[in-house]
């Protein structure tokens, strides 16, 4: 896209891990989706689960579809949240700095 910012710099992997770093959403700048839509691409296929990042609770919100039509544009998937993954819930104290 020229001319755009990059909204996904890059995905790496190693061994049985996909990493993947998006641009925070509230960067001011539009056009960075703020949701993260990840499949199983598989014989034994499992439905997308949707990943949000909720700046009210402070914390991922994991949802899931109700609905399913393949690709069909524009239809409603029905995505309702099914977790929800407060951030930094498992730092231990000792983790940052004190300023």
């Amino acid at each position: 896209m020229m001319g755009k910012p990059m909204m996904l710099k890059e995905a790496t992997w190693d061994k049985d891990t996909v990493y993947i770093d998006i641009w925070y959403p509230k960067a001011g700048i539009d056009i960075y989706p703020s949701k993260l839509e990840v499949g199983l691409m598989h014989v034994r296929a499992a439905d997308s689960i949707l990943i949000e990042y909720d700046f009210d609770r402070d914390g991922y919100s994991i949802k899931q579809a109700s609905t399913f039509r393949g690709d069909v544009p524009g239809f409603d998937q029905d995505w309702q949240e099914v977790a929800f993954i407060k951030a930094w819930a498992r730092a231990k104290p000792d983790t940052f700095e004190e300023e």
